[in-house]
């Protein structure tokens, strides 16, 4: 069955508003650790909650004014009723600088100096260790994020986000990269994307205290697939090497949840 769903550019800061309210609704249902981590939410108050989203959304917002113009932000719509039930951001790295990694270690100073910073500094650290792509000095597509809040999962909003991006990719010639959940790495090998590494983020540490035994039951981290599309989706095996390769490239292999 055809969808009547909807993409369309954002226009205005509201929409950033909108879009992270659902963000977090995306991301809490079912739960996943990932936006607690990297957006600080105190407890689960209304007003924590509303705080946080506040937060994430004037941060949404500056960065992508600092990737203006290559920064574009989409959502998805049900026109009847005219809601946002999904939203991505693709941004374009047009090299040189612009693809540099810093040098210098994630300090997650959107958390309260403490136990809680120093979980999340060991969480961001160990995810940002594997973007290669950041010291290839070469032009790539990156889908930033992308979700869809529940009801309205498999009904087409994700294919009308990867269609843009996959053309928007191939217009330009470049590799795309981006960094997926387990369901996520479902639908993104069906573009053409492979997996070039798994993260499962290590959270053990010498006599642990009680309250960062806490965040490890709390916020436990999910399982983080790297992936990359080559150029035009074109891959031949034993033929093909990752940008920063120094040999031919062999997909991970990555076993289907029942």
């Amino acid at each position: 069955m055809k969808s009547n769903l909807q993409r369309l550019d954002f226009e205005s800061e509201a929409d950033f508003k909108e879009m992270m309210i659902a963000c977090w609704e995306a991301f809490e249902n079912p739960f996943n650790s990932y936006l607690r981590i990297v957006y600080y939410l105190k407890d689960d108050s209304p007003q924590e909650r509303e705080r946080s989203i506040q937060i994430a959304t004037e941060s949404a917002i500056r960065h992508h004014a600092q990737k203006s113009p290559n920064s574009h932000w989409m959502k998805i719509i049900e026109p009847m009723h005219g809601k946002l039930i999904g939203a991505a951001n693709w941004i374009y790295f047009e090299g040189n600088s612009d693809t540099v990694n810093n040098a210098n270690p994630v300090v997650a100073l959107w958390w309260p100096e403490g136990i809680g910073r120093e979980y999340a500094n060991n969480f961001m650290r160990q995810i940002e260790a594997h973007k290669y792509y950041l010291h290839c000095n070469r032009p790539y597509l990156l889908l930033n994020i992308a979700f869809t809040i529940p009801g309205f999962r498999r009904k087409g909003a994700m294919k009308l986000v990867m269609d843009w991006g996959i053309e928007r990719a191939d217009e330009l010639g470049v590799d795309t990269y981006v960094e997926a959940s387990e369901t996520g790495r479902l639908l993104y090998e069906k573009y053409g994307f492979m997996t070039y590494y798994k993260v499962v983020v290590n959270t053990s540490i010498e006599d642990p205290s009680s309250s960062w035994k806490d965040l490890e039951e709390k916020l436990s981290p999910e399982p983080q697939y790297f992936m990359w599309r080559p150029i035009k989706g074109k891959f031949e095996v034993g033929k093909t090497w990752l940008p920063w390769g120094t040999e031919s490239f062999v997909p991970l292999v990555c076993e289907t949840p029942n």
